[in-house]
């Protein structure tokens, strides 16, 4: 199972003053029978040191009794990949929290069965059967889990839309000491224990978003309530705050210096985030999260900030020294920046602090489905394509194939349905994180395996390593340290092996040489059972990054890369409004020509390192003024500056293409429509936008390449429902190849047969005029017996319907793509019953 599944449990006090622990569905009803323990005189203190196994046995009898464990061990032995449960603790409401507040409760103590403990012992646990056999595994520190507390808000989610969710506003007040006049007292704020971390969270926050989705500002140190207020009246999507914490406010500076403070109580930040429309505050303060000092006073600072209105709070229990606070921070917002759920994020952040008896804790309200900060879409992550594209790597000059579309492969089911070890080269500029792409798909196999009853496999576990000056670790332990997320011990012969991203920038990867090689070579005498490794080179210019990825290619002696397609959205995608670096000011708002504005901005991004944000044209504008006038030269010229747009900022790639199909004149018409076949996304959305306009083959200049743009536009004419056009006729007549002319033959029929998957090259053209799709498969092939199937399944994303047919097959053809162990003597019929399709999962590119 991938992703996050929720399980609910609501904490609440019966009348005779003892604890409810109970599992509640969608509608707040019990799923069973609460079964209600008593707590001890200390279970709602938040320790500052670890908490003692006494304690947390106790604190595990009062959340866990036997009717919830019963149904969490049912669910928690089938996690796997990057799939957790997620635990949502209901604490009582404002008007009744009973004799004690219970959001410091540490939870995270409770013991529950280690990672990798069987079936069995997840029953046992749930029967509270004996003590778990190897100690298990805290909570707070376990893979499987995330823990969340979910309080009822007393006032509404802001109702208004603000600019700035992908702003993150940091606030540092850790060099503010001295006497602090709170509503109860005044009390004493020590100074930092070293000058030097008083700036550190600032530092490490900025440097987790440098390059990401996300955007940081920085306040002015100390931070003080005016400055606060001021910058958050703009719109701020996150609010990070670092410094103390005292009867459930903020310590701020105040005119004076470090030596000034003043006490801002949580209600009235509380109103500032609600107004600035803050998705996400994170609290870096002592005691943020609940008070050892004071066990029984009021709710905390996070909690209060919660049932006010803000949607998610990061709080601390205990105390943290500044420079473990940093150390959080620059982990948490990192995994933020690279689109984890908070929950996820937090768990990251918190493994950090081992040792320290300080807990983050998120605090969200009730009924939160999201977790993921809620942005707008122009600051959001881009919703990056696990598709790519195998190209020749060749010796690195000639012509690049017009259009590899024939090739294109989903990227799950690329490592995972193979039968030999993996060594491939990723073209990668977004540098996206391919172990939880790749974890997934483990899962689900996994999931589909458990279905048929064929437990004989756990799933593969991917690890990532970095190699930013192009060399890996030496040693197995150096490996281990280097790896993550963090590598655990999985029982030898009954895993898929282990697989390893090796993420190298394009820059190091101009500079490589031979011991780059000897290095991956010597990673396999490190005894992990290694069935994969992926050299994913990524940095800001796509196209740097895909001529690195052939290098590196060549120096592994292999003839082919991959290229990941980037995102329609985007690989890049403008920044906030409040955060738009002033350099893009000219593109964005003052008048001009926009072709003349775009070429310019082409030209600096080619001179630069990093092209930057897409440019904010008008498309139209841009055709109309070519139309008038050629300020980009000649057609090829022309081309030039339309590959580049489609390298950098492929979302205004796309705007451009539609604009040349429905408005372009001239030769460079033509050109735009051998651009857009590169892509049959593109190539459609072409078609569609010239209307009546598609112009015919005997219209275009001489063009190289000219058959395989015209398999590519008829098949795009079926995809598009435009058979009964002038130009399907036109170019229907044209010297179409022998796997196009049977799927137009499947498409003038109107049914596709199981026979039609006989040949993989006719399934990919089937696939592509969208005459097919893998869930087709098991009423067409449902025992896998043409190669077409096989050269069609890898070409789409792995989901459930796939993985059930593959587990469905014979036990012969699942090992072809590693789905069945190998046999224990060679049987060389059935090997040459299954070569043929071995073969249509990766078929040879032309020329090799």
């Amino acid at each position: 199972m991938s992703g996050a599944q929720d399980l609910t449990i609501r904490l609440s006090w019966t009348d005779d003053r003892k604890a409810t622990a109970v599992v509640v569905d969608a509608d707040d009803r019990p799923l069973h029978t609460p079964q209600p323990r008593a707590l001890g005189p200390n279970t709602a203190t938040a320790w500052d040191q670890p908490v003692p196994s006494v304690v947390a046995e106790m604190l595990g009898r009062v959340l866990f009794p036997p009717s919830v464990r019963r149904i969490v061990a049912e669910r928690a032995p089938y996690l796997a990949g990057d799939g957790h449960l997620r635990l949502r603790l209901v604490l009582p409401g404002a008007g009744d929290e009973g004799p004690r507040p219970l959001g410091a409760l540490r939870w995270e103590s409770v013991r529950v069965p280690s990672p990798t403990a069987p079936a069995v012992a997840w029953e046992d646990w749930g029967a509270e059967a004996g003590p778990l056999p190897d100690g298990g595994r805290e909570l707070g520190r376990h893979p499987r889990f995330t823990l969340v507390r979910e309080v009822r808000p007393v006032r509404p989610l802001p109702a208004m839309d603000r600019p700035g969710k992908g702003l993150v506003l940091v606030a540092d007040a850790t060099s503010v000491h001295g006497d602090i006049s709170t509503p109860q007292r005044v009390e004493r704020v020590p100074p930092p224990e070293s000058w030097r971390w008083g700036d550190a969270d600032r530092q490490r926050v900025t440097r987790a978003l440098n390059g990401s989705w996300l955007s940081a500002r920085t306040l002015p140190a100390p931070a003080t309530a005016e400055e606060m207020q001021r910058q958050l009246a703009s719109g701020v999507g996150i609010f990070y705050f670092g410094g103390h914490q005292t009867a459930g406010g903020l310590v701020v500076g105040a005119e004076g210096g470090v030596d000034a403070a003043e006490w801002l109580d949580a209600g009235t930040v509380a109103g500032w985030l609600r107004t600035a429309g803050v998705r996400l505050a994170v609290l870096m303060a002592c005691d943020s999260a609940g008070s050892a000092d004071t066990p029984g006073s009021a709710v905390s600072a996070a909690e209060r900030l919660v049932r006010e209105g803000v949607p998610h709070v990061v709080a601390v229990q205990g105390k943290v020294s500044h420079s473990r606070a940093a150390t959080f921070a620059g982990g948490f917002f990192d995994a933020l920046a690279r689109g984890c759920p908070i929950d996820v994020a937090l768990r990251k952040g918190a493994s950090l602090l081992d040792g320290e008896g300080a807990v983050p804790v998120l605090y969200t309200q009730r009924r939160s489905a999201d977790l993921t900060v809620g942005l707008l879409p122009e600051a959001g992550r881009p919703v990056l394509s696990p598709t790519a594209h195998r190209l020749p790597v060749g010796d690195g000059g000639g012509r690049l194939p017009l259009t590899d579309e024939r090739f294109r492969v989903h990227l799950d089911a690329c490592w995972s349905l193979s039968e030999a070890p993996v060594l491939d080269v990723l073209a990668d500029p977004a540098a996206v994180d391919l172990p939880r792409l790749l974890d997934a798909a483990e899962s689900t196999l996994h999931a589909a395996r458990h279905a048929q009853s064929l437990p004989h496999e756990g799933p593969r576990v991917w690890y990532a390593c970095d190699a930013p000056a192009g060399r890996l670790p030496r040693t197995e332990g150096e490996l281990r340290g280097a790896v993550y997320p963090r590598f655990w011990e999985s029982p030898r012969g009954r895993g898929r092996g282990v697989g390893l991203v090796v993420r190298c920038p394009a820059a190091t990867a101009f500079t490589m040489g031979e011991e780059f090689r000897e290095d991956l070579e010597r990673l396999h005498g490190f005894g992990w059972d290694l069935r994969g490794v992926v050299v994913q080179v990524h940095g800001p210019r796509a196209d740097h990054v895909r001529y690195a990825a052939g290098r590196v290619a060549r120096l592994l002696l292999l003839d082919e890369c991959l290229v990941r397609e980037q995102s329609r959205q985007g690989e890049r995608s403008d920044p906030p409004p409040v955060a738009m670096p002033s350099a893009l000011a000219p593109l964005t708002g003052a008048p001009g020509p926009a072709a003349g504005a775009l070429l310019e901005r082409v030209r600096t991004a080619n001179d630069a390192e990093e092209p930057g944000p897409a440019p904010v044209v008008d498309a139209r504008a841009v055709v109309e003024q070519l139309n008038a006038e050629d300020t980009w030269g000649d057609p090829a010229a022309e081309a030039t500056v339309l590959r580049a747009v489609g390298l950098w900022w492929p979302a205004l790639h796309r705007q451009l293409l539609a604009a040349y199909a429905a408005l372009r004149t001239g030769p460079a018409r033509a050109w735009s429509l051998r651009l857009a076949a590169a892509r049959d996304g593109d190539l459609e959305h072409w078609l569609r936008r010239a209307g009546n306009a598609v112009p015919d083959p005997a219209d275009l200049p001489l063009l190289d390449g000219l058959a395989e743009l015209t398999d590519s536009v008829v098949l795009a004419l079926v995809r598009a429902g435009l058979r009964d056009t002038d130009a399907f006729a036109q170019w229907r007549e044209e010297d179409l190849s022998p796997a196009v002319l049977a799927a137009v033959a499947v498409a003038e029929r109107g049914r596709v047969t199981g026979a039609d998957l006989e040949r993989p090259d006719t399934a990919v053209a089937l696939d592509r005029a969208g005459l097919i799709v893998p869930a087709d498969l098991p009423l067409l092939d449902p025992e896998g017996r043409y190669p077409g199937s096989w050269a069609l399944i890898i070409r789409h994303p792995l989901d459930e319907r796939a993985a059930d047919w593959l587990y469905g097959l014979d036990p012969v053809l699942r090992r072809l793509a590693g789905l069945s162990p190998a046999p224990e003597a060679y049987d060389l019929e059935l090997e040459e019953q299954v070569s043929e399709r071995r073969r249509a999962l990766r078929p040879p590119l032309p020329g090799h």
